[in-house]
């Protein structure tokens, strides 16, 4: 960034709790998996069973069956295997056949919540093998089988004592080092300025404006947006929480007492995420990942989608006090042009603890039967937001048995969080957790479970960032895959991880971290200027851009003390800037310091000129000052006000 926030070096407004300066370690117990073993053993013990039968079926002589069946019969071993038993050119053309489909249909499993893809490729593997044997089969065919089927099982467990061998010394290597790098975040960390004093520079503003633009738009309308998938990282919905998420950083940390076209705009966006090319996914994966035509999205196994809407919600509804949303059956799911789905934050909330309550996990299900940690994490999130809100405990009281699973079923030997793993078989995907993981961690776990969020900021910082104290810039080292993903348009490149970096280091107050990161975004990536004045990054996604903006809102415990506590109540009785003009107006403080009082900064959009605000939620009858002006308030405590705006312009209004 060119500019810097305000007092950048003040003092923090709010103290961090205790849990997020506690030493940190990894203990040996983790990776236990007590519930996972319990649901790998069970399909272990189904494939078993089918081999069984399998067996039975090929070598039983009670009752005479036909080549076909006998090969369909050992077809039950794995997919393909009733083709071995075919043993001609049409089974050993079949066999490829499947095994070149098998790995897309597993992707359509992981990706998308398609457990019918896999099936029915092992289906048709069974059924292909009947019509493909000829008058006799390969009587070694189910030994042969077995014997490929154990060679695999066998191969898997081997790859996975090594994989837990070498996360036990690697375990051992990070708590050697942890110790120093939590010293270290936790001793040089630049403390946030005080909320009286957070303001936005006008090239911060920019970036803002950026993400306000967006909410602008007709629901109808995804200009800007990145539109390549609804299942995955890309989809439409996550785009749009993000940008709910941003704003709200912007609204509860700078202007706690600006409504006006900020709130419409979220507003706006919480709308265009129910309407049907939001949430028109859910039907199908309803369809083929739970076999079912009820497409409710709330009530099960949705979290990708409940969880991360409530959390967006509930941080509006905490900033501003509006209370539409808490309405029964006032957020509309539009599946499909004649299936909806009415629900609100109390019926979301509900569905949110009784699956967290009811699920052998703890954790539940994202796509149907893929339980997701990032989504369970953010879920937490929003229900820390909405217990604080609403004077319930329900985080709280999940969260012993909530971490026990966490610990046990979702970490790795080496500490790392594991961010899959199928609810059905209670095996994880090898190889998908990284440097990504953990470092993103370090922001969504922050709210509900802030130590494991230094810890999670402490192992990327420990293994992968490297700054150089002269150049002031940033190398990475061990990022391998995803790591260097926009998972917002699936494109890589080095640059991918910076805004990720930049957010997540402001989090903690490595500032200087921050600051690098976003540098190296602006002098590589490059930034563009839109017809509106607002900046983005001229590479990368929508989402892209929206983690570099969270880079550039948050400072040290800000996203920690937004999640627990908020605007001060102080900000959130007195007055609010209700009414001002877009384009025009960009606004980079507003805050209420004596519930009474409102100090604004405001910035031109474009040019400089005269333009009137409305104020609200002002003593009835009262005169203002603002200036050398004064103003009534009405009957119903508004006023309006014209103010010249150029440049940096502060205006103070207080009770004459």
């Amino acid at each position: 960034m060119n500019g810097k926030t305000k007092a950048s070096n003040g003092s923090a407004h709010k103290a961090a709790p205790q849990a997020d300066v506690t030493p940190s370690f990894i203990p040996p117990t983790l990776g236990a998996n007590v519930t996972s073993k319990r649901f790998q053993n069970r399909t272990m013990v189904q494939w078993a069973t089918l081999t069984a039968i399998s067996l039975t079926l090929f070598h039983q002589n009670i009752v005479p069956v036909s080549s076909g069946l006998r090969a369909a019969a050992v077809g039950l071993i794995f997919p393909g295997a009733g083709y071995i038993a075919c043993a001609n050119i049409t089974g050993a053309v079949a066999f490829i056949v499947t095994w070149l489909s098998l790995p897309a249909a597993m992707f359509a499993w992981f990706g998308a919540g398609g457990f019918l893809f896999p099936i029915l490729v092992w289906t048709l593997s069974v059924v292909g093998a009947y019509f493909a044997a000829g008058q006799s089969v390969f009587e070694y065919s189910d030994r042969v089988s077995v014997v490929l089927l154990g060679a695999l099982v066998f191969y898997l467990r081997y790859k996975n004592g090594i994989e837990r061998k070498e996360g036990e010394e690697k375990r051992v290597k990070r708590n050697e080092y942890l110790p120093t790098v939590l010293n270290e975040i936790q001793t040089t960390a630049v403390l946030a300025p005080p909320a009286s004093e957070r303001e936005l520079t006008l090239d911060e503003l920019r970036d803002v404006q950026y993400a306000i633009d967006q909410t602008r738009l007709d629901v109808s309308d995804w200009l800007n947006f990145t539109y390549i998938d609804q299942f995955q990282t890309s989809a439409l919905r996550y785009q749009l929480y993000d940008m709910i998420y941003n704003l709200s950083t912007y609204q509860g940390i700078y202007t706690p007492n600006f409504h006006g076209y900020l709130s419409e705009g979220i507003q706006n966006v919480i709308a265009k995420s129910l309407t049907k090319p939001v949430m028109g996914f859910w039907k199908w994966e309803s369809l083929w990942g739970k076999f079912t035509t009820d497409y409710d999205p709330v009530v099960r196994d949705n979290i990708m989608v409940t969880g991360f809407l409530q959390q967006a919600i509930m941080l509006y509804t905490a900033n501003t006090g509006d209370l539409q949303y808490t309405k029964p059956g006032c957020l509309k799911f539009e599946i499909t042009d004649k299936i909806s789905y009415r629900h609100d934050v109390h019926s979301m909330g509900k569905a949110l603890v009784d699956q967290w309550t009811s699920n052998p996990y703890c954790l539940f299900p994202c796509e149907p039967n893929w339980i997701y940690t990032p989504c369970n994490f953010i879920g937490m999130t929003g229900q820390v937001v909405y217990d604080r809100v609403f004077g319930t405990k329900h985080a709280e009281d999940i969260k012993p048995r909530f971490l026990e699973s966490l610990m046990s079923n979702f970490a790795d030997k080496s500490g790392s969080i594991l961010p899959i793993r199928s609810a059905i078989t209670g095996f994880t995907i090898p190889g998908l957790t990284g440097a990504l993981i953990d470092l993103s961690n370090g922001v969504i776990t922050r709210g509900y479970l802030p130590q494991l969020a230094e810890q999670s900021y402490a192992l990327f910082k420990g293994e992968c960032l490297r700054y150089d104290e002269v150049t002031k810039e940033l190398s990475f080292v061990g990022l391998s895959g995803a790591d260097n993903l926009d998972t917002g348009n699936y494109e890589t490149g080095k640059h991918a991880i910076y805004p990720h970096v930049a957010y997540v280091a402001a989090e903690f107050g490595d500032e200087k971290v921050r600051v690098a990161a976003l540098k190296y975004i602006n002098d590589h990536v490059g930034l563009e200027t839109t017809s509106t004045g607002a900046r983005r990054a001229k590479l990368g996604s929508f989402f892209y851009n929206m983690a570099r903006l969270k880079g550039t809102l948050l400072r040290r415990n800000d996203w920690l003390n937004l999640v627990r506590e908020g605007p001060s109540k102080t900000a959130l009785a007195g007055p609010i800037l209700s009414q001002v003009p877009y384009p025009g107006v960009l606004v980079a403080k507003a805050r209420s310091h004596t519930s009474k009082d409102l100090e604004l900064v405001l910035y031109p959009s474009a040019a400089a000129g005269d333009f009137t605000l409305g104020v609200s939620r002002l003593e009835p009858g009262r005169k203002y000052t603002y200036g050398k002006q004064e103003a009534t308030a009405d009957s119903s405590g508004n006023i309006h006000i014209s103010v010249h705006v150029e440049g940096r312009t502060p205006v103070t209004l207080t009770p004459a």
